[in-house]
C-alpha cells in the first residue's frame, strides 16, 4: 500500500514537472517562480522545487532577475558564446553591450555588460517587444524574421522620442539591415543615446543580435567605425552570411 502511494506521488510530481515545462515553452522569454506558482496553483516553494529539478536535468536556465527559460543546447551554447563576446566588446569598447536573441515569440535581452558610468538605455524589460523598433538590437532581429513583424511588435508602436519610427519609416529601415547586415538608432528610444548592433543567424536558425550603446556625441564621430569594429568580433561559425 505504501509503495503504491508513493508511486503516486512521484507521478503526481512528474506531471507537475512536465506542466511547468511546458509553461516555460509557452513563454520563452521566461516566468518567475512565482508566475509558475500562479499558473500552477501551487505554493512558491512547490514552484521553486519544480523549477530547480528542471534544472538539474539541464530542461531549465535560471537568468538574472529570477527569471526560468527553457534550455535549447544550440541556442544556449550560442548565447553563451555571445556573451563572452560581449564582455569583451564592453571592455575594449568603453560601451555598454547587449545580447538579444529570439525565443519563439518573444524578443529577449539575454545580458547586457557594463558599469555605471556607461550610458545605455534605461528601464528595459527582459522581453523587448514593445521597445524594439526604437532599438538597434531589436531592429536587429526584426529585420529577419519575415512577414512575423506584425505579430511580435505592438499596434500602434509606441513613440519614445520625436526620433522613434513610425510602421512605414520602420519597415524601410529593416530592409536597408537586410541589405547592410547593420542596425542603429539614433535617440529613438531616448534622447542622448545612440545604439549600434550586429544581426546575427547562426546555422540552425537561430536569431540574435549583439549591441553597444554610446552617448549621441561619440555615435556621430564613431558609429560606423564601431559598427565594422564590432562585426569583426562575432565568431565566423554565428555570423550572419
Amino acid at each position: 500500500m505504501e509503495a503504491e502511494v508513493a508511486r503516486g506521488r512521484t507521478l503526481s510530481t512528474a506531471q507537475e514537472v512536465l506542466r511547468v515545462l511546458r509553461f516555460l515553452y509557452e513563454h520563452p522569454e521566461g516566468l518567475t517562480a512565482k508566475e509558475v506558482a500562479l499558473k500552477l496553483g501551487k505554493s512558491l516553494y512547490t514552484a521553486y522545487y519544480l523549477l530547480n529539478s528542471l534544472r538539474q536535468e539541464d530542461f531549465a536556465l535560471r537568468l538574472e532577475g529570477g527569471v526560468y527559460v527553457p534550455k535549447t543546447p544550440l541556442l544556449s551554447n550560442q548565447i553563451s558564446e555571445l556573451k563572452n563576446v560581449a564582455r569583451e566588446a564592453n571592455l575594449l569598447s568603453k560601451c555598454r553591450s547587449y545580447v538579444v536573441s529570439l525565443r519563439g515569440q518573444a524578443i529577449c535581452l539575454e545580458a547586457t555588460f557594463g558599469h555605471q558610468g556607461q550610458v545605455g538605455p534605461t528601464g528595459l524589460n527582459r522581453r523587448l517587444n514593445r521597445a524594439a523598433h526604437a532599438l538597434a538590437v531589436g531592429k536587429a532581429v526584426v529585420a529577419f524574421i519575415g512577414s512575423s513583424v506584425k505579430e511580435l511588435l505592438p499596434h500602434p508602436l509606441p513613440r519614445f522620442t520625436p526620433n522613434t519610427l513610425s510602421w512605414n519609416e520602420l519597415y524601410d529601415e529593416l530592409e536597408r539591415i537586410r541589405s547592410e547586415g547593420v542596425a542603429f538608432d539614433v535617440e529613438e528610444y531616448q534622447q542622448g543615446v545612440c545604439c549600434v548592433a550586429i544581426p546575427i543567424q547562426a546555422n540552425n536558425g537561430a536569431i540574435l543580435a549583439l549591441g553597444l550603446a554610446l552617448p549621441s556625441g561619440r555615435f556621430l564621430a564613431e558609429g560606423d567605425k564601431l559598427a565594422d569594429w564590432l562585426r569583426r568580433q562575432i565568431p565566423k561559425e554565428v555570423r550572419y552570411a
